[in-house]
């Protein structure tokens, strides 16, 4: 369930720190608490791309963990500690199981329905939905609080317990592929909207559009591993350019979350 790194190591080439200065802010106070106090520091649920720059920028002094709950999570609370052992998490996995042959849930429909609870997406990790079960991976400090509130999604009875283990495979993906002119995002964001070049820039200006996880403000080129969210449409990594048309058109990989 975790990776351990140090010294700035990580499986992820991409620098991902334009736009972040608050996040690194933040992370730099928790290293000097970690420093200071000679204690492992514990972070919210983070995204790829803060992994990543957790990895980037950690001093050569300290150790990071990375725990998930599973094997294969995406959103991770990192642990940063003075010396190089492994500290248990303030995790905490709730499971929930309903009857889909009457609805099938969504990721969406649980996600929307903890915001709508008031809660910060940076206390949830990974939402899972298999078959007829939800598992959602929280911070200690909200998970008696979903228990007692968070009971219908989708119009249907849910009723979450704690439970030690949860198998499950991981978030959802679609490899799809898109035809574009080049790697601006005003025509990526064009061709996984399926709108016109103008109506992309205006959902940019409108602050609809992010990469790694940081509202888009000018009209940036793409990077492999690169994340786009755009409001309303999806959550996508981009992979690569697969192919180049006779005329010099690109086709692009990319996963789409569902």
């Amino acid at each position: 369930m975790k990776q351990k790194t140090k010294n700035n190591k990580i499986e992820h080439s991409q620098f991902y720190i334009k736009g972040q200065d608050d996040f690194i802010a933040m992370l730099r106070d928790q290293f000097r608490e970690a420093l200071s106090y000679n204690k492992p520091v514990l972070t919210s649920f983070l995204s790829l791309p803060e992994q990543s720059i957790v990895s980037q920028i950690c001093p050569k002094d300290l150790f990071v963990s990375f725990n998930g709950g599973y094997g294969n999570a995406e959103r991770k609370i990192a642990c940063i500690t003075p010396m190089e052992e492994l500290y248990d998490s303030d995790l905490v996995i709730l499971e929930a199981v309903y009857n889909s042959s009457f609805r099938k849930i969504q990721h969406k429909d649980v996600l929307g329905t903890l915001m709508h609870l008031g809660l910060e997406r940076e206390v949830i990790g990974d939402i899972c939905i298999e078959e007829d079960r939800i598992v959602i991976f929280v911070k200690e400090q909200i998970a008696d609080f979903i228990q007692m509130n968070c009971v219908q999604i989708a119009r249907m009875h849910i009723q979450f317990e704690r439970v030690d283990f949860a198998d499950v495979s991981g978030p959802q993906k679609e490899e799809i592929i898109i035809n574009v002119s080049s790697l601006r995002m005003d025509a990526i964001v064009a061709s996984l909207s399926h709108c016109s070049r103008s109506e992309a820039n205006l959902k940019i200006k409108q602050g609809f559009v992010k990469l790694n996880d940081v509202i888009l403000e000018t009209n940036q080129q793409l990077c492999n591993n690169d994340f786009v969210s755009i409001r309303r449409v999806g959550r996508f990594q981009y992979i690569g350019i697969v192919n180049t048309t006779k005329k010099e058109r690109l086709m692009l990989k990319f996963e789409k979350y569902s």
